[in-house]
């Protein structure tokens, strides 16, 4: 399992996408998620308080007969996930990546190659995690993010 779904890690040849950064409509979408959130966590948004709602959620959804869609609900964690990474690996922030005709929002921080994909992270593992994933993945991708982020230049270039 990689911590970092990536298509453009370090080490990689050449780039297969390129990031911009988030236009006007990706930050009222990404806006929207973090209130949602926000609103859900009485504006504690740290990664027990996320982590506690994340538990509560995905075990009702589990639980559920009748499993409603549960894009909504990836999408509101995984921005949360980001955020929570994003604020804890400097200079890291929202980009919009894009492949081809594919585009998704991921973290990436200007002049590094690593970009990071927190949504499709939840995405991944919804439906299949146990209760306290979301706050051990919080610290296990910033732990693996920064540790990718401070590989040597030639190793991240893929001399070494």
């Amino acid at each position: 399992m990689d911590l970092l779904p990536s298509p453009h890690t370090p080490g990689d040849d050449e780039p297969t996408g390129r990031t911009a950064p988030l236009n006007p409509a990706e930050q009222v979408w990404a806006a929207q998620h973090r209130e949602l959130v926000s609103e859900l966590c009485d504006g504690d948004v740290d990664e027990w308080t996320v982590g506690d709602l994340f538990d509560r959620v995905h075990s009702t959804w589990l639980e559920s007969d009748e499993r409603p869609d549960p894009t909504p609900l990836v999408h509101a964690f995984g921005v949360a996930l980001g955020d929570l990474v994003a604020r804890d690996v400097p200079g890291m922030a929202w980009v919009s990546y894009r492949e081809d005709d594919a585009m998704a929002l991921a973290l990436s921080r200007a002049g590094d190659p690593l970009v990071v994909f927190p949504i499709a992270s939840v995405e991944e593992h919804w439906g299949a995690v146990v209760e306290g994933w979301f706050t051990t993945h919080v610290h296990a991708v910033v732990d693996e993010t920064v540790r990718q982020l401070r590989r040597p230049q030639q190793e991240a270039d893929g001399w070494g």
